[in-house]
């Protein structure tokens, strides 16, 4: 009896486990069917870790490259951060895009900007993306810089002398 319901028990969780990878696999396929070529990746991981190698070795472009050379195409999808993302790269690929805004593409922002920014329930999503567009110039206006300049030049004088 012991060996029975022993080996029933492994058979059952052998069964569950496939049922879950067979499901979560097509799922996983079938609601980004319609990208352009490229890897998610590991599930929930997906191509961060390569991701923050290359920019820890200083060379964050190196990620951005090599799949454009791997792909054939300035446009691919990944995964990173746990966001699935399609990477669009050169002039006529972001002409394309940002010529059509709000036509073929609907702005949003992944869950981490949403935390840092929460948006109102009461706002669309367009309005809040036009609303943080109008805020973000303000912070590189020279009139902002210029309050930077000191403290980001002793922080440089700082670095050439350690370095």
């Amino acid at each position: 009896m012991d060996l029975f319901f022993l080996s029933g028990l492994i058979f059952f969780t052998l069964f569950l486990a496939g049922s879950f990878a067979y499901l979560f696999c097509n799922e996983f396929k079938s609601s980004y069917s319609n990208l352009p070529p490229g890897n998610m990746g590991l599930p929930f991981i997906g191509e961060s870790l390569d991701f923050l190698n290359t920019g820890r070795k200083g060379h964050p472009e190196k990620f951005t490259y090599d799949r454009i050379a791997k792909y054939y195409s300035p446009i691919f999808k990944t995964s990173i951060l746990a966001e699935p993302t399609v990477v669009v790269c050169g002039a006529p690929s972001n002409k394309f895009l940002f010529s059509n805004e709000n036509k073929l593409v609907q702005a949003w922002w992944p869950d981490s900007v949403n935390k840092i920014f929460p948006s109102s329930t009461q706002t669309s999503s367009k309005e809040e993306s036009k609303k943080i567009r109008k805020m973000v110039p303000n912070f590189l206006k020279p009139e902002a810089l210029m309050r930077y300049i000191g403290m980001m030049d002793s922080i440089a004088q700082r670095h050439f002398e350690a370095g």
